[in-house]
């Protein structure tokens, strides 16, 4: 039997990328990537399948899933699936070669795609990010010209104004609400403007029929930020009746890491 060292060939290009600036370029990478090229190098692992299984429902407006929590450790394969799930939400040409199989692939054209990094700190918070990769910075301006203070339910349903798809991709998010979490703001800290910025974008998403969104985490790290994210996710779901989807990428109890390796 082959030893993995044997059976594996280095792609050309593993060496090369940076794999630092591809995280923190997580937009771009989704507006600049060729989806075929993107997919012949991707196992569609289960978890992946079932996001992009539940996702693309909701996408359609076929689902109540609104909000989805990528759980696993650094390396784990939460930004490749957050950038895949992107690339063919935005396309629906890929999505009919790709994807046939699963339902409502074909409901609607291409959704509106916002992608934002947590590792990054923006003048304009998370949620002028947000606004500005939609192409509506003006509904959210008065959120960050004079210091933070959170968009609140109606702005967010505002923003989310339309009856176009909109994917909001929110990755590494725990070391961006433990940074605000030392940050003193009034009687508090920042952390408080943001977790409740938040959870409004959770609340107003949950009452369209087409926004999805999907957030990660780091299992084990931040222990801070984590739980703000938590808390805001659980506020959400006690409020609304709905709880989020819990989605882990790679099963690492599976044989998924050796059909990896054999993709590979």
């Amino acid at each position: 039997m082959k030893t993995i060292y044997n059976a594996c060939k280095l792609h050309p290009k593993a060496l090369d990328i940076n794999v630092g600036d591809q995280i923190e370029q997580l937009d771009q990478i989704i507006n600049e990537t060729d989806g075929d090229d993107y997919f012949s190098k991707t196992f569609i692992t289960q978890g992946m399948k079932t996001l992009l299984t539940k996702g693309i429902a909701r996408l359609a407006g076929k689902s109540n899933d609104t909000v989805f929590h990528l759980k696993q450790a650094m390396g784990g394969g939460k930004t490749h699936l957050m950038v895949g799930f992107g690339l063919l939400a935005k396309n629906r040409e890929l999505r009919s070669r790709l994807i046939s199989s699963i339902s409502y692939h074909s409901d609607f054209n291409a959704a509106k795609v916002a992608a934002f990094n947590g590792r990054n700190n923006p003048a304009r918070y998370f949620w002028g990010e947000i606004a500005s990769q939609l192409g509506r910075d003006a509904v959210f301006r008065q959120y960050w010209e004079s210091g933070a203070k959170a968009p609140d339910e109606a702005s967010w349903l505002e923003l989310f104004s339309g009856d176009e798809p909109i994917l909001i991709l929110l990755d590494e998010m725990p070391p961006y609400f433990h940074y605000y979490s030392t940050q003193v703001l009034g009687h508090g800290t920042a952390a408080d403007v943001i977790t409740r910025a938040f959870s409004n974008m959770l609340k107003a998403s949950h009452k369209k029929k087409n926004i999805c969104i999907v957030v990660s985490d780091l299992t084990a790290a931040y222990d801070t930020g984590g739980k703000l994210i938590q808390k805001a996710l659980d506020d959400a779901a006690q409020e609304l009746g709905g709880a989020e989807v819990g989605i882990t990428p790679v099963n690492l109890e599976s044989n998924e890491i050796y059909e990896i390796l054999m993709v590979m």
